[in-house]
């Protein structure tokens, strides 16, 4: 049986560095995909670059924590601060998706204006996921599911990996990024189910990958983690996700700055090292719509 491996790099349109890493990584190295912020400064430049190679597979990347709304505050003001955005305490924006009806109200229609936003550049939807993942959130989940409806966007992500083999495969230990995507899991297990359910019952098909790998390192995907997930991926259909463009170097002492740990995930999509190993293991690589395709016609 042949196996699929999806390459994405999230936030694309959150600044001009980052665009131009999503367009080196793809044209230079093993990225097939990108997922896009709609109410980010360069969102804009990010639709012309897709628009110019659509080979990048490119879907929504839907920003309901953390960064900008799209929405003036004056139209969510329950949901976003005086400069536009988010609340940045993940605990605090979840209690109030959870239990209060205006914030949810306003969260919809949020929701709604970025996926109007998506679907007016005129390019194809290839995939939805969210920001920091919190999609997953039970009440964005139920929004997202509705607007997927509506739009005909029927791909989507929902992060499935196990700890374990994280950390046997070289990963960071239990830092704050792996502690919270581990308690992510649940949520993706929770949804994960209810697609099974709505499948189940009749409604509107929604292609997953088996398996998604990046949540537990996110932000530190280095060439040598990559290869070693090359090596344990599980699902017939996988998707890798990176953020290229952002500068992990930050964290790190002045003395252990170099070039390659400055962007350490575009490194990683441009290692030839990364691209000989897709081809070792003979995995067919491309967008979540290719894959999908491929992946149905497989007997």
């Amino acid at each position: 049986m042949k196996r699929f491996l999806i390459v994405n790099a999230d936030d694309f349109g959150m600044t001009a560095k980052v665009n131009a890493a999503v367009l080196k990584a793809h044209s230079e190295g093993v990225l097939t995909s990108a997922s896009l912020m709609v109410a980010e400064p360069a969102w804009e430049e990010a639709v012309e670059i897709a628009r110019r190679f659509p080979s990048l597979g490119v879907g929504l990347h839907v920003a309901t924590t953390y960064d900008r709304a799209l929405l003036a505050q004056n139209d969510i003001p329950r949901i976003v601060d005086s400069s536009g955005r988010f609340e940045r305490n993940p605990l605090k924006v979840g209690l109030k998706y959870a239990f209060s009806k205006t914030a949810q109200k306003e969260l919809k229609r949020e929701m709604e204006a970025q996926f109007e936003r998506f679907a007016n550049t005129g390019l194809t939807w290839d995939h939805v996921d969210g920001h920091q993942h919190f999609h997953m959130h039970p009440t964005v989940f139920k929004f997202l599911l509705e607007l997927c409806d509506k739009f005909g966007a029927h791909r989507l992500r929902v992060p499935q990996e196990d700890v374990r083999a994280h950390l046997r495969g070289g990963g960071d230990g239990f830092s704050p990024v792996t502690v919270g995507a581990w308690i992510l899991q649940t949520l993706c297990k929770r949804n994960r189910k209810t697609l099974l359910l709505r499948k189940t019952l009749g409604g509107k098909p929604i292609f997953l990958c088996d398996q998604v790998y990046g949540d537990f390192q996110s932000g530190n995907m280095h060439r040598d983690y990559v290869l070693k997930t090359l090596d344990r991926l599980e699902g017939v259909t996988n998707e890798i996700y990176f953020h290229p463009g952002t500068d992990y170097a930050r964290k790190l002492p002045p003395e252990r700055q170099t070039d390659e740990i400055r962007d350490v995930e575009l490194h990683a999509l441009l290692s030839p090292e990364v691209k000989a190993k897709i081809a070792t293991h003979g995995l067919k690589f491309g967008t979540y719509a290719e894959i999908e395709s491929q992946s149905r016609s497989q007997p």
